[in-house]
């Protein structure tokens, strides 16, 4: 069930950005239960109609199962994807914060404003 101060969160929110590692070519298991928590909170409608999907992982190619999941649900629930991202590579720790594919990251978040 999706806490109240998740509720006012997504209640309020003007777009929402799925971020997530992928663990064996799919989603976080974290990841993949807050959207089936929302799933029922949707019942109520979303005031939100934008989204994104950051993912990051050890290798590339790995990501269409995760990609093909989040375009379905756009479809579904007529969201509108605003940008994909992924990046591969991600195998020791600081790994991130020396890719320079971080600033497609950061173009994406500076879109926004």
């Amino acid at each position: 069930m999706i806490q109240q101060s998740e509720r006012a969160a997504l209640s309020s929110a003007d777009m929402v950005v799925f971020a997530a590692p992928i663990y064996w070519f799919d989603i976080s298991a974290q990841l993949k239960l807050a959207i089936d928590r929302m799933y029922a909170f949707g019942g109520c409608g979303f005031n939100f109609s934008k989204v994104a999907l950051l993912l990051n992982s050890g290798a590339e190619g790995v990501y269409n199962a995760a990609i093909a999941a989040y375009k379905a649900m756009n479809a579904h629930l007529n969201w509108e994807d605003i940008g994909i991202i992924t990046i591969g590579g991600m195998a020791e720790k600081g790994d991130m914060a020396a890719n320079p594919e971080l600033t497609e990251v950061r173009a994406l978040g500076e879109s926004l404003k």
